[in-house]
């Protein structure tokens, strides 16, 4: 879930997990195994953000009565938390966790997460390719992340008064929008999107010294940071800003506030994020954990996830060619999925202090 400019490690632990059993048995056709109270219950724990779809009512619920179990949330408020937690008494009590794609690889290199066995996952074949297939997901031949949403951080404006057909990330730095740009303030996203601006060859591999002089031009430009739906919805509404980069939900709030406003794939390709389940190391009902997985990447949840009232972008094929043209838009997905879309992944810790470096140099300049 993109939240914020940057996560902050988290200063609480995780309290050890309580696990409240009672009887039943799975519907399923092959019994799971694992934890299970006095009375014989299956009992699955998961670690999520707080009212991001497994807890809604298609969610938990509809899985605890399809395989007669129990489901327990452990929410977290940051990926940082969600590590803490497996790192401090919850390995062996945690089933699976929902890391973003910048922190599959950290959880992976921890030893927090176990490989997925694909073969038993139903709907793992309708999964988007350019998901299921994301580097950090996959290691030396085995699956440690099944993709479950995803959103693109792309470039908006308000066509009231950008007049100009928008195609371009150039458009950021063309002087006649000076002083009306609104630009994320995270270090990775406005790497990545100099990069492309630049035309580089892998955006996850740029030439540092030309993005630093890029940034540069685009800071003389910028009239606000922003690093919440607050930062660009409260200047744009008022036509402060009227062009930059922004969220799909941002793009979504302002429609949905009657504010006039585009939202594009440029010619160069755009930033994505991506939400994935993983298996925790050591989970108690690996089995269950497997079915769970299946389940939100089913067409059931799909559906329901990319219809709701706070709308996500599907990964299930099968849901997205389903869903209407009006829904399509409304997650931004219309006429197509973008074509180009470069995933954000963990970054090694000396490419990290780099890029942040140069983000840090840009800002105080």
């Amino acid at each position: 879930m993109k939240k914020s400019a940057t996560i902050l490690l988290a200063l609480t632990t995780a309290a050890a997990l309580m696990l409240t059993a009672c009887s039943g048995s799975s519907n399923s056709s092959t019994k799971a195994s694992g934890s299970s109270g006095d009375t014989g219950e299956k009992t699955l724990v998961v670690a999520n953000w707080k009212g991001y779809g497994s807890d809604a009512d298609y969610g938990a619920p509809a899985f605890e009565k399809l395989y007669n179990c129990k489901v327990v949330h452990q929410y977290f408020t940051s990926e940082d938390e969600m590590l803490t937690m497996l790192q401090t008494g919850g390995m062996g009590k945690i089933d699976v966790i929902l890391p973003n794609s910048t922190y599959i690889k950290t959880a992976y290199d921890e030893g927090l997460i176990q490989p997925i066995d694909t073969s038993k996952l139903t709907n793992y074949k309708n999964l988007n390719d350019t998901w299921k297939n994301f580097s950090d997901a996959n290691i030396d031949g085995k699956t440690y992340a099944v993709p479950w949403t995803w959103g693109t951080t792309s470039l908006g404006y308000n066509p009231d008064i950008v007049k100009d057909k928008i195609t371009s990330w150039s458009s950021l730095w063309d002087p006649k929008y000076a002083g009306k740009i609104g630009f994320f303030d995270d270090y990775e996203t406005a790497i990545m999107t100099t990069a492309l601006y630049l035309k580089e060859p892998d955006p996850m591999k740029p030439d540092l010294d030309k993005v630093k002089d890029s940034l540069l031009q685009l800071k003389k430009n910028t009239k606000v940071l922003w690093s919440s739906y607050d930062d660009y919805l409260k200047p744009y509404a008022a036509n402060e800003i009227a062009i930059g980069n922004m969220w799909t939900g941002t793009a979504t709030q302002l429609t949905k506030a009657k504010h006039s406003v585009a939202y594009i794939t440029p010619d160069e390709g755009t930033i994505g994020w991506g939400d994935f389940w993983s298996i925790a190391k050591n989970a108690p009902d690996y089995d269950l954990a497997l079915k769970w997985v299946d389940f939100m990447t089913g067409e059931q949840f799909q559906t329901a996830f990319a219809t709701g009232d706070n709308a996500h972008c599907p990964v299930n094929n099968l849901v997205t060619d389903k869903l209407t043209t009006d829904q399509k838009k409304d997650l931004w997905i219309y006429p197509s999925t973008p074509s180009k879309i470069y995933i954000e992944q963990a970054l090694d810790t000396q490419t990290r202090q780099a890029w942040l470096n140069v983000w840090n140099t840009i800002k105080a300049s």
